[in-house]
């Protein structure tokens, strides 16, 4: 008996005892669960538009350069820009204060370029406007303005811009339109006579008016 209870302790013994084979690999945490947060241009808010700017940023940054970003101004915003101008701002500013409020958008060089280009054909096309219109008054030629006369010849009444605009649109038929919000410089007629108006109807394009007064 005391043999066999040796013989089993020592079997006991074997079986628990640390195996020679080589340990079982440890598995980290992440390959049972990944715990890793997705990238940052994943987890923000408007996912191109943030790559965007984190590849604009590390550009910069690569450049030895602020980390600044160009945009363009949706809204007149106070101590920045006006509307539609293309200015450069801190990242930072931009992520936290103007892309949330929909005051701005990033803007690449070629963008500004397709902008600048197509601006620039907007106001060639208005000038021309502006000089057809212009051309269009002057062929009306004279325009009658009558009135009543007082003693010395003296007419009852001023002339004013809706006036001349009035006997403008009879006399083309509604074809030649001019605006009271044009800048106007109406002379001061006090009686009978030749006068002439003038009426801006662009920045660069001013045209004159030839006003002859008569007696109704």
């Amino acid at each position: 008996q005391p043999l066999l209870t040796v013989m089993l302790g020592a079997a006991a013994a074997a079986a628990f005892a640390p195996s020679s084979s080589p340990p079982l690999p440890q598995l980290r945490p992440s390959a049972l669960c990944p715990l890793s947060s997705p990238p940052a241009y994943q987890r923000a808010r408007g996912g191109r538009e943030a790559l965007v700017v984190m590849m604009a940023k590390a550009k910069k940054a690569g450049a030895g350069a602020a980390d600044k970003v160009q945009v363009i101004l949706k809204e007149n915003v106070d101590g920045v820009g006006k509307a539609n101008e293309v200015i450069e701002v801190n990242i930072g500013y931009y992520n936290n204060f103007l892309r949330p409020k929909a005051l701005a958008d990033i803007i690449s060089d070629d963008e500004v370029e397709v902008m600048v280009a197509k601006r620039k054909e907007e106001l060639a096309q208005k000038k021309q406007e502006a000089e057809d219109l212009a051309s269009a008054v002057k062929n009306l030629g004279d325009i009658v303005l009558l009135r009543k006369v007082g003693k010395g010849n003296q007419i009852f009444g001023s002339v004013t811009n809706k006036q001349v605009i009035e006997e403008v649109t009879k006399k083309s038929g509604g074809k030649v339109q001019l605006s009271a919000k044009m800048k106007w410089e109406i002379p001061e007629v006090s009686g009978l006579g030749e006068y002439t108006a003038y009426v801006q109807v662009h920045p660069e394009v001013t045209v004159g008016i030839r006003l002859v007064v008569k007696e109704q």
